[in-house]
């Protein structure tokens, strides 16, 4: 090929890469890092450089890359990191391809009988490839994910659409990849053992692309038996097995090797590290998920003090920390603090960052989720309507998080009585999400869900039944029945059969899935608590007190133990219960406990929240009764 088809490889790419939503920056300079050019996408960069003229590739080209890589990730603070690629018409001998594996760089073999146009293309798909990979990153600093809360409108509490996950499925463009990866393997596998250092990060590559728990946890074992424990790459792999797990829905041992990892980084790194503080996150957002939230609100504490040592306010992993911390104050019922803090990091993004950063409006996002929940939507519904438009301003109609923001303005018209105009919003999400992400993905599912409850709450129950059913189906084929989203869909199912008066299929739903969130969450999870409630709300409606109010003043103790007495679910339980008292004819105890919850409303929610008029109104009937 001439100089001339070099030439065009690198007008051509640029073009492939904007059409797909990059953002390019030919012949960058910073310093004295001058790569050909530089493409960016949602916090990930790709540092490209061509040596397609090249005759032989040098080892200095992998470590030139590597030090250009770790300079320019520090200068510009990469959210999802930074990567290399390097271009090359020569044959790459197995010594590079093994010194390349042992860092963030690619060197990229393009074929002389290509054209141009080929190679471009190529190259686009593999920087695509590299992108998704990223989601789940290959580097430790780049597992954390900065959640966007998406409220479901799950009645019963069970929350089928958390913090909105990240599509881990791959493309059709990474197939070259997996294929490249398995041929490298075989190639260095043969040359210097299957268990060599360089061959085993090949492997651990090639589970993150194949997003194979079985792979990595192979990998794993090898790397433990060959390397020792004390081995980085051990420590790596556990952190990427640990961020598939929890994507996956098994939290529990998410947080067990997230932990190990993070421990064996602070011994190695110091606790202050960004590894290690990266790692304490991942491994706090698992507690949280798991309902041990003091020992998350610690660990969200102590990593958000070290990054307003180090770095100051305004830096994006500090606004990361603020927002993950006051989310799980929003979680823990604590919503002023939530809103205090989600306030604070708002107005430093804006200074540091600008109004129109990703950050920034997944801060203004999460704020009016706050305000929503204390009840406070004159403020809540402004904010949604801001964060929606900017949205479609800055990423487009079809960005998943404009999607999110649309969900979640739609909860919020639910939530002020506007149910027909919200189901229409909801509609709209779900025709979008099956569009642009597909019909089984995790974020069309939750759509899927949040519509059935808007169904619900305008009295279509049988449209309501069908939809609940069918994204229970589909979650359970594509997640399992132990998910936590396919027991918010189990869970979301039996309300509607119990709206319907059919108590006892009600009954049957709501115990299995008390059942499998004992075993998959534990006792002291909140949604558990939540599964107890349920299953009691049905025994009640058949009468069956003796059964339904032991299970009530269970959840009530334990959400008085894990969320405290003033979370608006603890006042909920309470209320519960003296609901089953009063419906027994127990009114003393009933009195008392409205009593109790009255005050609580009217000094969280203020006298005119309709739920605390509703307190003092049965609180009323049942003195005159």
């Amino acid at each position: 090929m001439s100089r001339e088809d070099d030439d065009k490889i690198l007008r051509e790419l640029p073009n492939l890469l904007v059409a797909r939503g990059w953002d390019v920056l030919p012949e960058p300079r910073f310093g004295s890092i001058r790569p050909d050019v530089l493409f960016g996408r949602d916090g990930f960069i790709v540092i490209l450089e061509s040596r397609l003229s090249a005759k032989s590739p040098h080892s200095a080209w992998v470590l030139d890359m590597a030090d250009q890589v770790a300079r320019l990730e520090k200068l510009l603070g990469a959210r999802r990191g930074v990567y290399g690629v390097i271009l090359t018409r020569a044959p790459i001998p197995d010594r590079l391809l093994a010194v390349s594996s042992r860092y963030p760089v690619r060197l990229e073999h393009c074929s002389r009988n290509a054209s141009a146009g080929e190679t471009a293309r190529r190259v686009a798909d593999l920087c695509e490839s590299l992108s998704k990979r990223h989601r789940a990153p290959r580097t430790i600093e780049g597992t954390e994910v900065l959640g966007d809360l998406a409220i479901s409108t799950n009645n019963a509490g069970i929350a089928a659409s958390g913090m909105s996950a990240t599509n881990l499925t791959f493309g059709d463009e990474s197939g070259h990849v997996e294929a490249d990866l398995v041929y490298q393997i075989g190639r260095l596998g043969r040359k210097l053992g299957k268990f060599h250092p360089s061959v085993l990060a090949l492997r651990s590559e090639l589970a993150q692309v194949q997003q194979s728990e079985a792979s990595y946890r192979e990998v794993l074992a090898d790397q433990l038996a060959h390397l020792g424990s004390d081995s980085i790459d051990v420590m790596e792999t556990s952190a990427e097995l640990a961020s598939l797990l929890l994507h996956n829905g098994k939290v529990s041992e998410a947080a067990d090797l997230f932990g190990q990892a993070a421990e064996q980084c602070i011994n190695v790194y110091g606790p202050e590290n960004p590894k290690s503080l990266t790692l304490l996150n991942n491994l706090a957002s698992c507690l949280a998920s798991l309902g041990r939230l003091r020992e998350a609100e610690e660990l969200y504490s102590r990593i958000l003090d070290a990054r307003l040592r180090e770095l100051g306010p305004g830096y994006p992993d500090t606004l990361t920390s603020q927002n993950n911390l006051a989310n799980m104050l929003r979680e823990a019922g604590r919503l002023d603090e939530s809103i205090e803090i989600f306030e604070e990091a708002r107005q430093a993004c804006s200074r540091s960052l600008g109004r129109d950063h990703p950050i920034a409006m997944t801060l203004a996002n999460n704020l009016a989720s706050a305000y929503s929940e204390r009840g406070d939507l004159s403020r809540a519904i402004p904010l949604y309507e801001q964060t929606l438009s900017d949205r479609i301003r800055v990423l487009g109609q079809s960005h998943p998080e404009t999607l999110s923001s649309k969900n979640n303005l739609a909860y919020a018209y639910t939530a002020t009585g506007e149910k027909q105009r919200a189901k229409e919003m909801f509609e709209e999400v779900l025709a979008d999400r099956v569009r642009v992400l597909g019909r089984d993905d995790p974020n069309t599912l939750s759509s899927q869900n949040n519509l059935a409850n808007a169904c619900l709450a305008l009295g279509e129950v049988g449209a309501a039944i069908e939809l609940h059913a069918e994204t229970l189906s589909a979650r359970e084929r594509i997640l399992g029945e132990r998910h936590p989203q396919t027991l918010g869909s189990r869970n979301n199912l039996g309300r509607a059969y119990l709206m319907t008066g059919n108590l006892e299929r009600a009954i049957t739903i709501f115990s299995r899935t008390l059942d499998l969130c004992a075993e998959v969450l534990g006792d002291s999870h909140p949604d558990t608590f939540t599964a107890k409630v349920n299953l009691a709300l049905a025994f009640q409606g058949n009468e069956e007190f003796q059964l339904a109010i032991p299970l009530l003043k269970s959840a009530l103790d334990g959400r008085m133990r894990v969320l405290g007495p003033n979370h608006l679910d603890t006042i909920e339980a309470r209320v519960d219960l003296a609901l089953a008292y009063a419906q027994d004819g127990l009114t003393e105890r009933a009195a008392e406990l409205l009593r109790v919850s009255l005050e609580a409303r009217e000094r969280l929610l203020g006298p005119t929240d309709p739920q605390t008029v509703w307190a003092r109104q049965a609180l009323d009937r049942l003195a005159t009764e």
